[in-house]
C-alpha cells in the first residue's frame, strides 16, 4: 500500500485499483490572504485551517506517491530545537559560604494540560475511516492494528500561520513553504482518534441575502441584508474590480459571495459598515459616471 502525496487526499491505495478517477486532489498550490484560506485551482474560500484542510478536491486523477520534493526532501529535525542548558557556574574554592536559611519551596505552578479526545473503548470505526489528528492521516485496518497505544504520531496543538511561517502551536519547527508544513512530523505519540467523544461543532449553513444598491456620481452604496452579523467572523474585501463577502450571521448561517463590479473602484477609499440588519459597502468609483447595472455583464 502507498500513501498519495497529492494535496487534499492522502489516502492509502492500491496500485491494482488506481484507475484515472481514483483521487480527488487540488492541482493548485494552497492560498492564504487578508484571512482566508484556499487553492490556487478553484474558489472555495474559509477561515480555519480546519475548514481547510475539508475542502474537496476538484480534480479527478491517479493516486501519487512521488516526493512532492524529489532533490532535497525535507524532514522537520525536532532535536535542533532542543534548549541547551548552561553549565553549572564554578563554585569559589577559598572562602567557604554561611549557610543560610531555606525558605520553604513555593509549590510549582501547573498549567492545566488542554484536553486530548480519544475514542471510547469498543466503539466502532468504519474501515478506512481516516486518523482525525493534527498531521497523521493515517487509514483504521483493525482494532489490533489501528487501536493500541502510541501508535498516533501528532501534532495536539492548533496550526500557527505567521509572518510568512508555518508550524504548530505545540512544537518549535517551523516552515515557510506549506509542503513542508504538512511535513513537519507530530510532537506527541497516542492512540489513533477515528471517532471522537467530543461532539463537533455545527458547521454554519451556506445562505442567500437579498441586496440592492443606488448610486451617486462619485460611489456605489450597496446593501446586503443579514441580522445580527457577527463582527469577529465575518469580512468584506474590495479589489480593483470585485468585492468578496464572507458574512456570519443569525442562527448559525454564512452568506458567501464575490460580486465582479461593473467598473474600476478605488479599495484604498471604499469602506463598509455592519449593522444591525445589514451590511451597508461604498463602493469609491475609479471614474465618476453613472453605472447601468451593478455587476459586469460578463459576471
Amino acid at each position: 500500500m502507498h500513501k498519495c502525496t497529492l494535496n487534499g487526499c492522502g489516502q492509502e491505495y492500491d496500485e491494482i485499483a488506481n484507475d484515472s478517477m481514483a483521487c480527488q486532489f487540488h492541482p493548485g498550490k494552497p492560498v492564504f490572504h487578508e484571512g482566508l484560506k484556499g487553492w490556487s485551482c478553484c474558489k472555495p474560500r474559509v477561515h480555519s485551517f480546519d475548514e481547510f484542510m475539508e475542502i474537496k478536491g476538484c480534480k479527478l486523477g491517479p493516486h501519487s506517491h512521488e516526493p512532492k520534493h524529489k532533490d532535497d526532501p525535507f524532514k522537520a529535525d525536532l532535536t535542533k530545537y532542543d534548549d541547551v542548558l548552561p553549565a553549572d557556574a564554578p563554585q569559589a574554592a577559598d572562602s567557604p559560604k554561611p549557610a543560610l536559611a531555606e525558605a520553604p519551596a513555593a509549590a510549582p505552578k501547573t498549567e492545566e494540560p488542554a484536553a486530548i479526545d480519544e475514542d471510547p473503548e469498543g466503539v466502532a470505526v468504519a474501515p478506512g475511516a481516516v486518523c482525525k489528528r493534527n498531521g497523521c492521516g493515517v487509514a483504521y485496518e483493525s482494532e489490533e492494528k489501528s487501536h493500541a497505544s502510541k501508535q498516533c504520531q501528532f501534532h495536539p496543538g492548533a496550526a500557527v500561520f505567521h509572518e510568512g511561517t508555518k508550524g504548530w502551536t505545540c512544537c518549535k519547527p517551523r516552515a515557510t513553504d506549506f509542503d513542508e508544513f504538512m511535513q513537519i512530523a507530530g510532537c506527541t505519540r497516542g492512540r489513533h482518534l477515528f471517532v471522537g467523544t467530543q461532539q463537533e461543532k455545527a458547521k454554519p449553513q451556506q445562505d442567500k441575502c437579498r441586496r440592492d444598491y443606488y448610486q451617486m456620481p462619485h460611489c456605489v452604496i450597496v446593501s446586503v441584508y443579514a441580522k445580527k452579523i457577527d463582527k469577529s467572523q465575518s469580512s468584506i474585501a474590495f479589489s480593483g474590480d470585485s468585492i468578496r463577502l464572507h458574512l456570519v450571521y443569525a442562527d448559525n448561517k454564512v452568506y458567501d459571495d464575490e460580486i465582479e463590479l461593473f467598473a474600476k473602484i478605488n479599495p484604498a477609499a471604499s469602506s463598509f459598515e455592519f449593522l444591525s440588519t445589514k451590511a451597508e459597502i461604498k463602493l469609491e468609483k475609479e471614474a465618476p459616471g453613472p453605472w447601468p447595472a451593478l455587476e459586469s455583464a460578463t459576471a
